[in-house]
């Protein structure tokens, strides 16, 4: 049995629960080699809309759940945020994880005294983004949206970058150009956090960690489980991390960055 590293605060999400893209046994790798006072599932942890012919368990989804689960019995406090595509079935996550406290967003204050708002983050989609209409076009045009999104998202599982056939040519632009639909804008991450009085926003949804200043709101966003494989973090002294984790028996990249200003 290894040694677990400690924080005093862990965020995850979009881990899609139900889907073949579960990057599960890389984040139940990761829980089993950490332990923290907090464990925040920041929406998206149960894929809702895959719920149907579609859905999809393995064993590694279960160990997952069963992990999580012990960490609730060990007195970790995990707090469960809905996202877009698990708070039409918050009955489903409770019947996997139990009666686990559950919330839209809330303020999460650091050892240090900062005031992050925690929020899954699809509150601030704009009106072009796909992702407000495909739970009303329904789950056989979702499926289809997975399939592509399988298509352009397919990587080598070693980070090569050498070999890639031609198709990844032709599937950058369309990456780019659903990245364009899918990001919110940095003007609505600052008004939720003026609106809420706090001094950052911690969110996932968009698939993409990031760690920066917008004005003098710090955002960090905790990326996902389908294809980065990553995390927010608190330290000790409150510093927040983004961890990148490669998969069982790997090391972790760290990501600290000294936040860049950036304007709305």
């Amino acid at each position: 049995m290894f040694q677990r590293s400690y924080y005093r605060t862990i965020w995850i999400s979009d881990v899609h629960l139900g889907t073949r893209a579960c990057k599960a046994s890389s984040l139940l790798d990761f829980l089993r080699r950490h332990i923290a006072e907090t464990l925040y599932l920041v929406g998206d942890i149960v894929d809702g809309w895959n719920w149907g012919p579609s859905w999809y368990w393995s064993t590694a989804q279960q160990e997952l759940v069963n992990e999580v689960m012990l960490w609730r019995r060990s007195g970790v406090n995990v707090v469960f945020l809905p996202g877009n595509h698990d708070e039409g079935k918050v009955g489903l996550v409770e019947e996997l994880f139990g009666r686990i406290p559950t919330i839209s967003s809330l303020i999460h204050t650091t050892v240090d005294g900062a005031k992050m708002l925690v929020i899954h983050g699809h509150q601030f989609d704009g009106s072009l983004n796909p992702n407000r209409l495909l739970p009303i076009i329904g789950s056989h045009a979702y499926a289809r949206a997975q399939r592509i999104h399988d298509w352009y998202n397919r990587q080598r599982e070693d980070g090569s970058d050498e070999g890639h056939p031609l198709s990844d040519f032709f599937r950058y632009p369309a990456r780019k150009a659903l990245e364009f639909l899918t990001d919110f804008r940095d003007r609505a991450v600052l008004a939720a956090a003026r609106d809420h009085r706090a001094d950052g926003v911690i969110c996932g949804h968009i698939h993409r960690s990031d760690h920066r200043l917008i004005g003098n709101i710090l955002y960090v966003n905790d990326g996902d489980w389908v294809q980065n494989r990553t995390a927010v973090v608190e330290e000790g002294d409150g510093a927040l991390q983004v961890i990148r984790w490669s998969g069982p028996q790997a090391n972790i990249s760290v990501s600290r960055p000294m936040p860049q200003e950036v304007t709305s």
